[in-house]
């Protein structure tokens, strides 16, 4: 195998990755509303839906921003950002917390479940975290007996 497949592999086992750990947050998202509808009543369901859609778009403008600095500093070669680059960081902070506030200060949703959804991420790394435990024990059920 040389390095250029070894390479490609390797970058096609991230994309899978990270197409898991997508799907996973999308799995969480719907038993945490499951759960919060279940035993809270639709207030905290809804909190739980608009949390992760809140942590969703976090991780999505949080990677674009990413993506052009990392481009823009490679292409200029200063290592310095823009400025409104920058500005976008603490932009994506403020829209977060007016979407969270206003959707407390309404009393529409329960406080808690916008944090459990907020974490949906969180929950959907637990999830790959838990299946790729299950595939290492499945390629080597003998390795805790060395």
């Amino acid at each position: 195998m040389s390095l250029k497949d070894s390479n490609e592999h390797g970058e096609d086992e991230n994309r899978a990755v990270e197409r898991r750990l997508e799907r996973n947050t999308y799995v969480f998202t719907l038993l945490a509303t499951v759960a919060g509808l279940y035993w809270s009543g639709w207030r905290m369901a809804l909190g739980v839906l608009i949390g992760s859609s809140l942590s969703l778009f976090n991780k999505r403008w949080l990677r674009g921003s990413l993506q052009v600095m990392l481009d823009r500093a490679a292409a200029e070669g200063t290592g310095q950002v823009p400025s409104f680059t920058a500005f976008k960081f603490v932009l994506r902070y403020v829209v977060i917390a007016l979407v969270i506030g206003a959707a407390v200060w309404l009393g529409r949703v329960h406080p808690l479940g916008i944090g459990v959804g907020f974490a949906a991420i969180v929950g959907g790394a637990m999830i790959e975290t838990v299946y790729q435990l299950y595939l290492g024990f499945k390629t080597n059920p003998n390795s805790s007996q060395e």
